[in-house]
């Protein structure tokens, strides 16, 4: 917008507006002053976010043919999602073992959750903000777009006070997360060791024993077990992760299950079994079954004697040692899941042909004319549901199980694999699927993997190089 003594700018988006003052040549100036300019402002309509001290500031010390931002609007600010503010430390509940810069496992700082008492708070949700409103020089209003809500906050073991803003511990116990949900596990505390005079731990939630946990005892429990101390010829069930700080002695007799991951220090003479990976420093003479992988990776890990088996495969520091102890290692190994697979398949089956029965009996009852519903057909029709939810939650679970199976199986035939970053020595067997391989010599650095049925071995570079 162009006048005799001044050019007049607005922005597209209405949100400011610039004066250039012309030389006048040959004509009297305009006398400019600070009212004079604001109401020509006015006369165009540019009534908000007028900048007066950029007006006088141009009516004072006049630079002619300059833009001068004379008024400025207001962008909206749209409001903030809602949002919870955690006041403890939360750990993924399937996060996994602190590996230390050598390979060694940190077992101070893994797998140890944060412990709460009752009445803790454990997160405040900060609700969601409306925002700000905006304006453009024409005194037009621009909307923010409000901030979303939170969903209300899942999982076990805390209360909400009655406004959903403030979440508090129901009881003592550990903490963690689990996919979006927060858990409070109840937990067991033994102060020392556990021995004879404590007695066996059967306990629903975590355990965590400070001390060590001597030879002859058992810890059960659907939770994870943290042990600060040593185990001995013992025997420990776990629903989830189970970490032994200082070592394993097992004298041949200990025995450790999880549905999770097994992580100790050192593991001499036990068995293990574990559905994740199991982590270690070194092993001597154990038995190691891992439905995921075994991981001995620190500057001193070897796995000397015993069997190791990990479906995805194993990794280590060494195999065996220079005087040739017999050390058999399994990988890659999928017959177990082809039959576990086959199984659930046959479950799943049978399941579904239950359903399309139900659904069809269920048809029948839901159509009955008038005389035909009775309080004795209306109570077989309810006894039909019930049992339609029953195994519709059955199929559902087993296609979860065999969609995981399914992964696993393909893991295992497309990455499962042994690497040995420091020395396989003689007397070291690797075995998958039928095959044997016999280790005659040492070699440094090597990748063992199964190839047409075969067990092939390869540089550590080479492998490195496809991949």
């Amino acid at each position: 917008m162009e006048k005799d003594w001044v050019i007049l700018k607005i922005d597209d988006e209405r949100m400011w507006v610039s004066l250039a003052i012309k030389k006048c040549e040959g004509e009297e100036e305009p006398v400019f002053t600070t009212k004079f300019v604001e109401d020509y402002l006015k006369e165009n309509g540019i009534v908000a976010g007028i900048k007066k001290e950029a007006i006088e500031a141009l009516t004072t010390y006049v630079a002619y043919e300059k833009d001068v931002i004379v008024a400025e609007g207001k962008p909206p600010v749209n409001g903030r999602d809602g949002y919870y503010r955690y006041l403890v430390p939360l750990e993924d509940a399937k996060s996994k073992p602190v590996v230390n810069p050598d390979g060694s496992v940190d077992y101070v700082n893994s797998l140890k959750l944060a412990m709460v008492k009752k009445d803790d708070l454990l997160a405040v949700y900060e609700p969601a903000t409306r925002g700000e409103f905006g304006y453009t020089v024409f005194s037009e209003i621009l909307k923010p777009v409000p901030g979303k809500e939170q969903r209300p906050l899942r999982g076990k073991g805390f209360v909400a006070d009655e406004n959903n803003r403030e979440f508090r511990a129901q009881y003592a116990g550990r903490v963690y997360k689990e996919g979006s949900k927060i858990i409070v596990d109840k937990v067991y505390v033994v102060n020392g060791d556990l021995d004879i005079e404590q007695g066996n731990v059967h306990f629903n939630g975590d355990v965590e024993v400070q001390g060590d946990v001597r030879s002859g005892l058992e810890i059960t429990t659907d939770g994870s077990i943290f042990i600060h101390g040593h185990v001995g010829n013992c025997r420990l069930v776990a629903g989830k992760n189970i970490t032994i700080q200082k070592g394993i002695q097992g004298k041949n007799g200990c025995e450790i299950i999880s549905k999770s991951d097994v992580a100790g220090s050192f593991m001499e003479r036990c068995h293990i079994k574990a559905d994740g990976n199991v982590y270690a420093n070194s092993m001597l003479d154990c038995d190691v079954y891992a439905r995921q992988r075994v991981i001995v990776t620190s500057r001193k890990g070897s796995i000397i004697g015993g069997t190791v088996t990990g479906m995805q495969g194993v990794t280590a520091k060494c195999l065996g040692n220079e005087v040739g102890v017999s050390t058999r290692i399994h990988f890659g190994e999928v017959t177990r899941f082809q039959q576990q697979l086959r199984v659930n398949q046959d479950k799943l089956k049978k399941v579904r042909d239950d359903i399309t029965l139900l659904e069809k009996n269920l048809f029948v009852y839901d159509h009955l004319d008038g005389s035909r519903h009775t309080r004795e057909t209306e109570s077989i029709r309810m006894k039909i549901i019930r049992a339609k939810v029953i195994r519709v939650a059955e199929r559902n679970q087993l296609n979860e199980q065999i969609d995981k199976i399914s992964e696993e199986i393909a893991v295992a035939k497309m990455e499962a694999d042994v690497r040995v970053t420091g020395v396989v020595y003689p007397g070291v067997v690797i075995m998958s699927e039928g095959d044997k391989w016999i280790q005659k010599e040492a070699y440094k650095d090597v990748v063992f993997k199964l190839k047409y049925g075969k067990i092939e071995m390869m540089s550590g570079d080479e492998e490195d190089n496809k991949k």
